[in-house]
This record gives structure tokens, C-alpha cells and sequence, in this order.
């Protein structure tokens, strides 16, 4: 629980307070969030997918009364004997239907067919007869469009505007329907989402379940007049002389009350204050009234709200309103009736239309269906709301920020369990919404474009980040412990401290005099600079050849080259380090004369195990073996000899690239086999060498001493000390000879010097 304490409170703090660099994933889940919905495809998209998803998951929900369909369909075409075509249909049989559904009550009747050509005369007549009975039907008028030059294009060329002419029925009907409106719609495989009310390229004229629903309103269309002319007689009186009188045509009024509530945004918002003070909200009055401002001062086009598959709003063959007896069984009274064609089956649609309902059967809705919709949508005042798109793109910015930022403290296992919360978090809500309030809040978008791009950039940047935090352990780490061994340590803790490595290895050990004298005239942090100056000199010469540094106490370093078997080339690199540390401490002597610290190297090789060496809670990473402990040694036979890098001859064996010079077999302190010992004196070149002379006078008296010849090593060891003035392996055997010549050593001597000593 503590933990998870912690872990909320440092999310909540960075959440309040991000670096910059926190914000990358939120930005880039915004950038992409709000460029692909702007485009044509995510607009598509949107509206392909995630409206139809909305649809489907929402169900199918209950038409209004209001409106019922009669369809002309298989069935009424076996019935009455007719081609399947309601082309080809006798006109005096709609004269027949349109008595029926007076006689049966019908508010209005709306016919989703052509009748621009003139078929028997009789017929038509007979048609327009019934039309002019009813008193209540609205015929469809056909748009045709044209492409005409506007030569207003500018720079890029002549422009183009696109301009629809209304064609009517023919005049026997034309001129005795209550009105005439067009009903454009794409065709497959477009899906139907949206539906004019009125068409501007059409000059503004109400399209057919507009007029209908204005039609089926006329005691609301009455009383929104009398609202229009209570609070503003002059736009009222600039309706009645728009319209040219009461004769005008039905649609025409509608078209120019539109074009008045366009004209003044103020209007509709008094007009809904006044209906308000004249009607309780709720009532039927107040609610059909309200329904008409809504559809007058809304858009063009909106958004359909389907109540379901096809023929989930009430759908009676044509045949059933012809019959007497099933007439009576129908309820029609009052209720809009669209008339056209409405097939059962897929293969027998003629005017079917993809829409987001449309099923694995094929079956599209009919147009009449849709008109339908769209007449129920109006009457409920329930369209589908898109979101405005300042506020559609508020919404992908915040989504966008709020995963970006919230997903992106989250530890990694967590950012897709995470996401997939969040994302069905929004979904919920945008269901909801939908389903509650028609509000279409983008999905396809959000989910499928944010929300994976918001994961994957937070799994990416907490992938980075660790990769950074492991790297500056590793850096951290790699200050005290190989590389290698840091990966391990990665890679477990358990396997870090099993781990033991065998080894064939070369171990340099380094140290400086006069170390304790430095350590008593520095203070604490100037002794601590110091060092780190000597070391930043010292350690390069060994990284830069592959070595590593196993140990450093004070001003004691060991550094170690392993591989899995004896390498020549591993001594080659330690001699090397080794002699480009002593021109490294040379230079930096020169460059602090005030505390010098001369070094003294020694090198051995062998066998060593690589390990972690501790117990409890407590280990250090080091080579174990008595290569360590000799090269001490060696490294501490300097101080008797006076040199600066001693080598054993297993160091230098086979090596053809140094200058060196035996300088003697040594039982070291502490051990009981000897070693012959080699001072390591500079790479060899191809000039003469200075120190040729030096080491044949020194391997002269040296043969001497192993051969006893004592005054014979006295010679030539004087000779180098006259010659070439002090050298200290030379002064180290003088005073060696002249002791065995009082002193001879006992019986059996090899040439071996013993060391009591470190």
C-alpha cells in the first residue's frame, strides 16, 4: 500500500507539473488525432465506421406513431396483378389509395415516386382528381444538375458552380398537390449518414420529408405565425408578400419562412422565449411548435437518427390499403404516410440505399424509408448531433492529452491494460451519449488512431527511459565494476553473485610513493581531487587497451586483462598499458610540481578467478589468485631495486616489441618458488637504442653474480655506474657483491635472491 502511495502521489505531481519532454507522446497522440480527422479520409472513416458501430451497438429503438410507409412491393404487385415496376403501374390506382387514406384520416400523404412523363390521360386525370381531393399530398419533384463556368477562378483557371433545376410532375398533378419538393440521395456504395432539408444549389428549396413534416404540422405552423406576427409584424408581413397570398404554392412558404429565420439569427431565439411564456415545455403544443423553429433555423442537411433495419418504421403493403375489409384494421388517422417503393427481399429492390443498417442479407433501406426517417427525426426533434468542430477538436486534444500524459507515467506492464480502460471508459461515455442524447462523439479516431498511437508512444518512451536508467547504472556501475560484469549484475542478482569466471590473465599493480606524506599535507577534498587528477591520467592507458581496473585503495590500483586462455597479444597490450602509464604519470608530475607522486608498476600472469568476493549484503568484484599477490610483489621489488616497471618473464616470453633487461631471480616475500624478474624499459624501435650499452654491461655482471664470480660482477657493475651514472638495479648489486665478498652466501647457492621484505 506504501507503495502504491508513493507511485500515485509522484504520478499526480508530474501530471500537474511535466517537463517538456513529457509532453512528446501527448502532442504526437494530438498531431495525429487532429490531422487525420481533418482529412477527407477521417472524416470517411468516421462516419463508415464509427457511426455504424454507434447503430449497431445502440439497437433499434421505437419509431414514432406519426409516420408509417406503404410500400409498393412484391406482394401488392402479385396481388393486383401488376409488373414488379411502380413505373408501369396504372395512375387511377393511386387515385383509388389516395380516397383510402382520406376516408382512413391521413394528415399527409407523400408520394416518393416520379410522375414527370404523361401516361393515359384518363388516368392522370383521374390521379390529379384524387389529388386535389385529398387536399394533403406532396409529390415528388425531380432535380436535375448542370455545371456551368463561373470564369471567377482565379489564378488556377476558370471556376464551375453547380446548379439543380426542379422538375415538377406534370401539370395535372403539379398543379393539384398541396405541394412539390425534391428527395436527393447518393447512391451505394455510399452510406446515407445525412439528408438535405433544404438544397442551395436547388435555390434553397425544402426537400420532401421537410414539406411533409410542415404539412403534417398545420395547426403548429399556425401558431408559429401567429408567433412570428406578435413579436415582429414587419417580417410577418414580409412572409405574406413574399409568398404572393394564400394561393401560393405550399412548399413556397416553407421555402421563403426558411429563407426569413435565416435572415435574422435573433428571431428563432424569441421566438422559442416566446413559445416558452405561451406553452409549458412538454406539452404537445409547445413541443410541435418548438419542432418547427428547430427545423427552420437549423442546418441544410442533418445527420439521420435510423430507428432500426429496414421496415422498423411501420410499413403496410400497398395492396392492404386497397382492400376494405384490412382497411379498417389499419390506424391511420392523423399519421404521415410516405408512399413508394419497399421491397422484402433483396434481389427485388429498385431503390434501396447503403446505410449503417444495411445487413449481411444485402438489404438496403428503401428511399422511402429514409424520407420516412427523416420526417420522424423532425417531429421528435431527434436527429443524430455531430459534435461542432471547435468542440470535436477540443475533445481530441484533451483525449489526447490526458492519454499521452496520464498513460506515459504508468510502469510498462500497465500502459496497455491502461489504455484498453481508458478506451472502453470512452467508448462507454460515447455510447451513452449517443444513445441517451443522439450525440455523436467521434470513436474511430480516438480509439483506433489516439488511443494506439498513445500506448505505443508511451511504451516506447518508458522503454526509453529505462534504457536511459539503465545506462547511467551501467555508467555508474561501470565506474566500479567491467562492463561485462555490470550486464550481468543486469541481468540478475542471483546469477551476479554465483558467478565465477576462470581465467588466464595478466594482473598489473600500481603504487605511488610518498603517498602517506601527500595524504598528511593535503586536506580531505584537496587529497581527493588529487587522486582523481592521478587516476584520470592513469586509467586511460588501460581502457584504451582493453584492460580493466579491478581495484583502487588510496593510491594502490590493480588492473586486470582475462581471456579464456593464455593470449600473447593480452601481454602484448598489458606492456604497452603499462608503459604509457609511466609517460602518463611523467606528465602529470610535470604538471603538478608541488605534489608529485611517482609510480611504481609491477606484472605478473597466470591463472586467476574473476569473481565476487563478500558475504551478507556485502561484495566486491575482483581477481582471486597468486597472480594478484606476485604482482604486488614485483611491484614492491621496485623499492629495493630502485625501478619504476618490473615483469616476470612469463609477462615478456615470446615478446619481440620491448626493450627490457633481466634483473635478477628473486624468492619474493611470502612466496618459496622463485622468479626471474625483467624491467620493462620502452617499446623497441627501429633507432639505435640509448640503453643498448646499459643492459649488455648489466647482463655481464649479472652472469657473474650467478656464476659467483663476485670481484668479476664488481667490474662490470662499477663500470655502469662510472659510465652511466646512477641506475638502480646496478647500485642494488654493488652493495650485493661487496656483502657476498665478506660474506660469502652458504653452499650450493644459485644465483637466487631471497627477500625477507616487501
Amino acid at each position: 500500500m506504501g507503495k502504491y502511495k508513493r507511485w500515485s502521489s509522484e504520478f499526480a505531481k508530474r501530471l500537474r507539473r511535466p517537463e517538456w519532454r513529457h509532453w512528446v507522446p501527448a502532442i504526437i497522440a494530438v498531431a495525429v488525432g487532429v490531422l487525420i480527422s481533418a482529412t477527407p479520409f477521417g472524416q470517411g472513416w468516421e462516419e463508415d465506421l464509427g457511426l455504424t458501430s454507434l447503430f449497431r451497438l445502440r439497437g433499434p429503438i421505437e419509431p414514432p406513431h406519426d409516420v408509417v410507409v406503404i410500400s409498393i412491393d412484391r406482394a401488392s404487385s402479385d396481388h393486383l396483378g401488376l409488373p414488379n415496376n411502380p413505373r408501369k403501374w396504372p395512375r387511377d390506382l393511386h387515385a383509388r389509395l389516395l380516397d383510402r387514406l382520406k376516408e382512413a384520416g391521413a394528415s399527409v400523404v407523400a408520394f416518393d415516386m416520379m410522375f414527370q412523363d404523361p401516361r393515359d390521360p384518363a388516368r392522370d386525370r383521374a390521379f390529379g382528381e384524387a389529388v386535389r381531393r385529398a387536399g394533403n399530398v406532396i409529390l415528388f419533384e425531380l432535380l436535375t444538375r448542370e455545371i456551368v463556368p463561373t470564369g471567377t477562378g482565379g489564378a488556377s483557371g476558370p471556376g464551375e458552380a453547380i446548379i439543380e433545376q426542379r422538375v415538377p410532375p406534370i401539370p395535372a398533378l403539379a398543379d393539384a398537390a398541396l405541394g412539390l419538393a425534391p428527395f436527393a440521395l447518393p447512391k451505394v456504395p455510399i452510406k446515407v449518414s445525412q439528408v438535405w432539408l433544404f438544397k442551395p444549389e436547388a435555390g434553397g428549396a425544402p426537400t420532401l420529408p421537410m414539406v411533409v413534416f410542415q404539412a403534417h404540422a398545420k395547426a403548429a405552423y399556425a401558431e408559429l405565425l401567429s408567433l412570428i406576427e406578435e413579436l415582429d409584424p414587419e417580417a410577418y408581413q414580409r412572409f405574406r408578400d413574399g409568398i404572393g397570398g394564400a394561393a401560393e404554392r405550399f412548399d413556397e412558404r416553407v421555402r421563403v419562412l426558411r429563407r426569413m429565420l435565416q435572415l435574422d439569427p435573433r428571431l428563432p431565439t424569441r421566438l422559442n422565449e416566446k413559445l416558452a411564456e405561451s406553452w409549458p415545455a412538454g406539452s404537445p403544443k409547445h413541443e410541435e411548435v418548438a419542432a418547427l423553429i428547430s427545423a427552420y433555423a437549423g442546418q441544410h442537411s442533418l445527420y439521420l437518427n435510423y430507428y432500426g433495419p429496414p421496415r422498423t418504421i411501420e410499413t403496410i403493403s400497398y395492396y392492404r390499403v386497397l382492400d376494405g375489409d384490412a382497411l379498417e384494421g389499419l390506424d391511420l388517422a392523423g399519421r404521415a404516410v410516405f408512399v413508394g417503393a419497399a421491397a422484402r427481399l433483396q434481389p427485388e429492390q429498385r431503390d434501396g440505399f447503403y446505410t449503417a443498417h444495411t445487413g449481411q442479407s444485402g438489404l438496403d433501406i428503401s428511399g422511402v424509408e429514409i424520407a420516412a426517417t427523416t420526417f420522424a427525426n423532425l417531429l421528435e426533434r431527434r436527429p443524430v448531433r455531430p459534435l461542432a468542430p471547435l468542440w470535436e477538436l477540443a475533445l481530441l486534444v484533451v483525449w489526447g492529452i490526458l492519454l499521452g500524459l496520464s498513460l506515459r507515467w504508468l510502469p510498462g506492464g500497465w500502459i496497455p491494460l491502461a489504455g484498453v480502460g481508458a478506451g472502453g471508459a470512452y467508448f462507454g461515455i460515447a455510447l451513452s451519449a449517443f444513445t441517451q442524447a443522439q450525440l455523436w462523439m467521434p470513436l474511430v479516431t480516438p480509439l483506433l488512431v489516439q488511443l494506439p498511437v498513445a500506448i505505443l508512444g508511451a511504451l516506447l518512451w518508458r522503454y526509453r527511459d529505462v534504457h536511459r536508467e539503465r545506462e547511467n547504472i551501467r555508467r555508474a556501475f561501470g565506474m566500479h565494476l567491467p562492463l561485462p560484469v555490470v550486464d550481468q549484475l543486469a541481468r540478475g542478482i542471483d546469477d551476479f553473485r554465483a558467478s565465477t569466471e576462470h581465467a588466464y590473465g595478466i594482473c598489473l599493480a600500481s603504487d605511488g610513493e610518498q603517498y602517506a606524506a601527500l595524504a598528511e599535507r593535503l586536506d580531505p577534498a584537496a587529497l581527493k581531487r588529487f587522486m582523481n587528477d592521478y587516476y584520470a591520467a592513469v586509467f586511460p592507458p588501460i581502457r584504451s587497451r582493453d584492460g580493466v581496473v579491478a581495484d583502487v585503495i588510496g593510491d594502490a590500483m590493480f588492473a586486470i586483462w582475462a581471456a579464456g586462455n593464455e593470449r600473447p597479444e593480452l601481454r602484448q597490450r598489458a606492456c604497452e598499458a603499462a608503459l604509457s602509464i609511466l609517460d602518463a604519470v611523467a606528465d602529470f608530475n610535470h604538471r603538478n610540481p608541488e605534489h608529485r607522486l611517482p609510480t611504481r608498476l609491477g606484472l605478473h600472469c597466470g591463472e586467476l578467478v574473476l569473481g565476487h568476493v563478500g558475504a551478507v549484503d556485502h561484495f566486491e568484484y575482483r581477481p582471486v589468485g597468486d597472480i594478484v599477490n606476485t604482482a604486488s610483489r614485483i611491484e614492491g621489488l621496485s623499492k629495493h631495486l630502485g625501478t619504476r616497471l618490473l615483469v616476470s618473464a612469463d609477462v615478456i616470453a615470446d615478446l619481440n616489441g620491448f626493450h627490457t633487461r633481466e634483473v635478477g631471480r628473486f624468492v619474493l616475500k611470502g612466496k618459496t618458488r622463485p622468479l626471474s624478474i625483467f624491467e620493462l624499459m620502452a617499446v623497441r624501435d627501429r633507432n639505435e637504442d640509448a640503453t643498448d650499452w646499459l643492459r649488455h654491461t648489466f647482463a655481464q655482471g649479472l652472469e657473474a653474480f650467478y656464476a659467483g664470480s663476485w670481484k668479476e660482477a664488481l667490474r662490470w657493475f662499477e663500470a655502469i655506474e662510472k659510465e652511466h651514472g646512477r641506475d638502480g638495479p646496478t647500485t642494488y648489486y654493488l652493495a650485493l657483491c661487496r656483502r657476498y665478498l665478506a660474506e660469502p652466501p652458504t653452499q650450493g647457492w644459485s644465483g637466487v635472491v631471497t627477500l625477507a621484505t616487501k
